[in-house]
């Protein structure tokens, strides 16, 4: 296998481990709306974007008058994932493209790959950078599941 194409695997493990990682993250947003508000809006909630699901979440953990150490860690974890779904619209959303670079006064050349945003505000991201996310997303879903199984717990008990 030759050094392109080792890359180019590379990129598709990363984009594929952030992509999914980021489903279980999608997926526990609504396992949230399921379990903690104490009215039922899942339904109409799921609908929202995930960023706006975000804020709906975080405004009724910050809303309670008490919050367990559970409450506080999902918020600051749901926080981190809305800022880390901006790369994940990134990588989703735009093609891995190669950019070539060129010293015009010594004719030296440098090529890097990146998956830059088409739209104006131009975020980019290599493969280390991806490889930081993908590890990032995939260890904050795992966090996730853990803490909203604590809270469901919580929410058991005071039942």
């Amino acid at each position: 296998m030759d050094e392109r194409t080792r890359e180019l695997d590379e990129w598709r493990c990363m984009v594929g481990t952030a992509i999914l990682s980021f489903g279980d993250i999608e997926f526990i947003t609504l396992k949230c709306l399921a379990h903690i508000p104490s009215d039922t809006i899942v339904k109409v909630a799921s609908h929202l974007p995930f960023s706006r699901r975000v804020d709906l979440i975080v405004e009724i953990l910050e809303g309670r008058s008490s919050q367990s150490q559970s409450v506080m860690t999902l918020i600051a974890k749901l926080k981190r994932a809305k800022a880390l779904s901006e790369y994940r619209n990134v990588i989703a959303h735009n093609p891995l493209l190669l950019d070539l670079y060129i010293n015009q006064a010594t004719g030296d050349m440098k090529a890097e790959r990146a998956i830059t945003a088409a739209r104006s505000d131009g975020k980019s991201i290599d493969l280390p950078g991806l490889t930081e996310l993908a590890a990032e997303a995939e260890s904050l879903a795992s966090e996730l599941y853990l803490v909203l199984g604590k809270i469901v717990e919580e929410l058991g008990e005071a039942k």
